[in-house]
Formats: C-alpha cells, sequence, structure tokens
C-alpha cells in the first residue's frame, strides 16, 4: 500500500555494454504520466532487457528504496499513528505494541555493497558524460549538489540540500563519508511474557527500504504474489539518552546498554551480529542511532495535503477491516448513521450471527434496542483509544542521564577485553548460523528452554560453552546457558517444551480475550471453567503423573526459566 501511496513514474530507457549502468527517461516527461512504475519490475525496465531477473529485481530495488526512505518511513509513521488514534490496537506476534520510535542513523554502513562494483546499480547522464552511483552515500549526494538540479533531474535522482556536516565528515571521518548513508526506519516496542520476569520489551524493527541494501529482504504481499520490500529484525529495548546536541532536542541517542525494563543485564549493542547493518555504527563509538518519538516525528514531517487524503483513506481502510473482525461482546460506539440519527453516539456491543458480514455490516446491539442493527464498518467508532505510543516529553522524563549510562557500559566493558571482544567478531563473521542465532536469541532476550527445539540453536548454544566464546558472557547467563543444555538432552524435555508452549499460547489467549483477568504484574487471573484452568489441571496432572517430567519442570524452576505449574 504505501508503494502505491509513493508512486516511482521514473524508468529505464536504456542499459549500457557493462550491465550496470542505466540512462533513465526525462523526469520532465515522465512525471505527470497517467502509467506509474509501482511494484511492476518489468515496466521499470525497456524491451529486450540483457539482465537476468535476479540482477533486474536487485537493481530494481537500489533505485526505488535507497533514495526517500525518510518519505516512506513518514508514510508508514502517519499510518500507525492514525491507526493507533483511532482506536486500533497494534499487535505483534499476539503482543501489544506499547511505543512506536521513528530511528535514524546517519552512518548506515554501506560500505560491503559499494567495494563490490559489479553490485551497485550507475545512472550515467549522456548529456554531460557523468554517472553517478544509485546508492547515495554522503560522498554522492556531495557530488550531487555540485551537479546541479538539471543534471539530477535527468539522472532521476533527487538534488539534496548543501550540508555543512559533510565537509567535516570528509576531514575527520573520510571512510563514514565515502562508506555511508542517512537511513530511517520505525521501531515498535513489544510488551510481551517474560521468561525470567513478568514481562518482556523487544524492539520490533521495521525496515520498508531494506531491499535496498540486502535482496533478500522482500516479502509477498498478502493475497499477490508481488514482492515487496520490507526487512524484519527483532532487539531488546535499548536505553534512551536526551540529545546534546541543541538543534536536536526533539531526538533521543539509543544508548548500548538495556533499557531499565530489560531483564538480561546489560547487553552491549556490539554484541549484535554484523549482518544487522542497522546497528553496524556502534562498532565505533562516535556513532550512534537517532531516536524520534511518533507524534513528534509527525509534527515535524507533514505530509501534503495529496499525499495526507491518500494515507488517510489507507488508515481508514485498515480500520474498516479490523472493526469487521472485533470480537462478539466488544464495546463500541455508533456514529454516522443518517437514517436514524437519534442512535447516534449511543453505545452498542458486537454480536456474532450467521452471514454477519453479508454486504460488509456488522451487527450491533444498540442500547435501547431490542435486537441487532446491521451498520457499515464506517458508522462504528471504537473506544477511546490505550495509547500505543509515547511523547517526547514521557520519553525524557524516563530516560538516564549521559553519566548514568556511560558508567553501565564501562562497567560491562571492564569484563571484557580488547582481545576477547575481537574473537567474538571473529566468530560473528565466520558466519556460524547456529552462533548468530543464539546471539539473536541474548539481544531479543528470548533464551528460554523452548529455544532448544531448534537443533541449530542447541548446536550454538554448545558453542558458547566452549573457548572462546564461553569467557565474553556474564558468568550467570554461562551458568544458566551449561544448566539449561544439560537439561534439554534430559528424555523428557521435549515433552516439557510442548507444555510449556500449550501453556504459554493458552495464557496470552486468556490475556487478549479477557484483559480484566490480567493483574498489574502480569499474571493472569484463573477463572473457573476457562480454557486456561483445564489446560492447568490437565499439564499438573501429568507432570505429577511422570516423575521424570517432573524433575524436568522442578530443574526448570529453580533455573528461573519456567514456574513449575505442579508444585
Amino acid at each position: 500500500e504505501i508503494c502505491n501511496i509513493f508512486p516511482s513514474f521514473a524508468r529505464v530507457a536504456r542499459v549500457l555494454p557493462d550491465e550496470r549502468t542505466v540512462e533513465m527517461t526525462s523526469a520532465d516527461k515522465n512525471f505527470n504520466c497517467d502509467n506509474p512504475v509501482g511494484l511492476d519490475i518489468d515496466n521499470f525496465w525497456p524491451e529486450n532487457c540483457p539482465l537476468s531477473p535476479e540482477r533486474k529485481s536487485a537493481f530494481f530495488w537500489q533505485y526505488q528504496r535507497s533514495m526517500g526512505c525518510n518519505e516512506c518511513t513518514t508514510i508508514l509513521a502517519t499510518v500507525l499513528k492514525g491507526l493507533c488514534d483511532n482506536g486500533v490496537c497494534l499487535v505483534h506476534d499476539d503482543n501489544p505494541v506499547v511505543d512506536v520510535l521513528v530511528l535514524n542513523s546517519l552512518q548506515f554502513d554501506v560500505s560491503d555493497i559499494i567495494t563490490d562494483k559489479d553490485q551497485v546499480l550507475k545512472v550515467h547522464d549522456p548529456i554531460t558524460d557523468t554517472t553517478v552511483p544509485i546508492i547515495a552515500t554522503h560522498k554522492t549526494m556531495d557530488r550531487l549538489c555540485k551537479l546541479g538540479k538539471d543534471v539530477c533531474c535527468r539522472i532521476g535522482m533527487q538534488s539534496p540540500e548543501k550540508e555543512k556536516k559533510w565537509n567535516k565528515m570528509k576531514e575527520y571521518q573520510p571512510e563514514a563519508f565515502i562508506g555511508t548513508v542517512p537511513h530511517w526506519w520505525v521501531a515498535v516496542v513489544v510488551e510481551g511474557l517474560g521468561v525470567v520476569t513478568a514481562k518482556e520489551y523487544t524492539m520490533v524493527h521495521i525496515d520498508v527500504c531494506g531491499a535496498a541494501y540486502d535482496p533478500t529482504s522482500l516479502v509477498r504481499a498478502p493475497g499477490s504474489n508481488t514482492p515487496v520490500s520490507l526487512k524484519i529484525f527483532t532487539t531488546p529495548e535499548y536505553q534512551m539518552l536526551p540529545n546534546n546536541d541543541s538543534g536536536l532536542s526533539h531526538k533521543l541517542v539509543m544508548k548500548s546498554v538495556l533499557s531499565e525494563r530489560g531483564s538480561c543485564g546489560k547487553t552491549l549493542i556490539s554484541l549484535q551480529p554484523k549482518s544487522v547493518r542497522h546497528f553496524r555504527c556502534y562498532y565505533d563509538e562516535r556513532f550512534s542511532i537517532e531516536v524520534t518519538p511518533l507524534p513528534t516525528f509527525i509534527e515535524r514531517r507533514p505530509l501534503s495535503d495529496e499525499m495526507n487524503a491518500k494515507v488517510s483513506e489507507l488508515v481508514q481502510s485498515l480500520q474498516n477491516d479490523y472493526v469487521k473482525n472485533l470480537a462478539e461482546g466488544f464495546k463500541v460506539l455508533v456514529c454516522n448513521i443518517q437514517s436514524k440519527p437519534e442512535l447516534n453516539e449511543r453505545f452498542g456491543v458486537v454480536k456474532k450471527e450467521k452471514d454477519h458480514l453479508a454486504n460488509d455490516r456488522i451487527p450491533v446491539l444498540v442500547e435501547g434496542l431490542s435486537k441487532p442493527i446491521l451498520l457499515k464498518p464506517s458508522c462504528i467508532q471504537l473506544p477511546p483509544p490505550k495509547q500505543s505510543y509515547r511523547t517526547l516529553e514521557e520519553l525524557k522524563t524516563i530516560a538516564i542521564s549521559p553519566t548514568e549510562a556511560e558508567k553501565i557500559a564501562n562497567e560491562h566493558y571492564d569484563l571484557i577485553s580488547e582481545t576477547q571482544q575481537s574473537q567474538l567478531r571473529n566468530k560473528l563473521d565466520s558466519g556460524d548460523p547456529a552462533i548468530s542465532k543464539v546471539l539473536l536469541s541474548m539481544q531479543s532476550m528470548q533464551t528460554g528452554f523452548t529455544r532448544y527445539a531448534d537443533p541449530e540453536y542447541k548446536r550454538g548454544v554448545q558453542e558458547f560453552l566452549r573457548p572462546p566464546l564461553n569467557s565474553l558472557l556474564p558468568p550467570e547467563l554461562l551458568n544458566t546457558f551449561r544448566q539449561s543444555f544439560e537439561l534439554s538432552n534430559h528424555p523428557k524435555s521435549d515433552d516439557a517444551i510442548k507444555i510449556i508452549n500449550l501453556y504459554k499460547a493458552t495464557k496470552q489467549r486468556m490475556m487478549i480475550d479477557h484483559p480484566e483477568c490480567v493483574r498489574p504484574s502480569g499474571s493472569v487471573i484463573m477463572l473457573p471453567g476457562s480454557e486456561l484452568m483445564r489446560v492447568q489441571i490437565s499439564v499438573q496432572n501429568k507432570i505429577r503423573g511422570d516423575a521424570e517430567l517432573a524433575y524436568v519442570f522442578q530443574r526448570l524452576d529453580e533455573l528461573g526459566m519456567f514456574v513449575n505449574p505442579a508444585k
């Protein structure tokens, strides 16, 4: 949908003999055409294009998403805020979203891409005989400024504003000047059930421009075979500090330690695998990720009236889909009824009846009526939303001071020598998927016992129990890995994992269907006769009737990995 809102009209006129340089159709001739490229890759390339389908796709996404990532991110952020403000509850994997943030890195590392010149699309201007790589590093944008708007228009690239920082970067940070780009994406903070604590908080990063730098960051749109650009990865929720730059007081800075809500100690961002391109900037202590709260970002980057109308239409369409799937008994407010205006502003509850979605209408029992009436989604207003994002003032209130953050980081660095850090990075660069999988699980705080159902994860844990990686983990985490790995070899471990998954899934459904049963601590009140109560009794009987299974759950309880349901 974002691709449809933010269409591209530029097309390739000619592919040059090196098969990595192209000339574009004149933007002036095609800007007002009625046939945008959209997601039609074949429409982007000329007939008889000599490139393979794989290179056509990779170059297409480089062109479409290496420029304008801030506009695409603005559209996504505006859609999310519109849904939140209209009462739509955002979730990820059935867990509630409690914050939405816009992140940007001025030093998004692309050095490995631009050094492989065969993998980078270039655009040629035949009038000035100028060739420019499409990946807009700071060096490339500085050059575009000097070339002028006419050349930029002919090659189909944006003409950037001159930045004072480029001269300083060129002098003091030449590697960043040549090998990094400014990049924007969205991150949502998700509240889930904890293994050690009642709740755990993770950041799910959503990059709609990911395919510009990673051809594998493509997914199929629902109900379609059309690939779309989408990179998603998960990290813990990291701590944020107020920005000391007076010109950036509307932003915060993401620090390389976990937030106060983190439950696995002060894990550093530098432990992220280098495959997570977005966090490579933390390998240089001078760089970091900037954070803008959702409402502040939207306020400072308003869309045009035309674009805003398209976004509002998309938000309404998504909201209508949401309303059609409301659970029975959900309380709503009636609005926009013209035939019976006296029903407007009355409350009602959703009813589920046979063929209730006929003609896209929802049965609602309105206060004062004896029978449900069928309402259009546009005549149903959701209750006041539970805020799914925080304001700048709220985030600044909970942000720690730079001094405190530095102290936490230094304390952890004292435990890890430079040699050990180098050993870890060498292991990461080895490309062993088992090691990367364990590291990502630690960063996303998902090191629960159920992960041992994955043989590759189990092999990765075994790597961390041996030198040199065993010396790089905090003692308490290393001890937990050692004992949980030993327990995973127990003959009843598979049965225990199945029970844990069943129990957590049932508890999660209970929290969604009956939010009134959730205590502030995150625990759930057992309702007599509920599905959770039935599962609880069944699990207790099974554990108490099997001594070996009871031992596994007793050890999990002792390790703090899962509360024994039978005790």
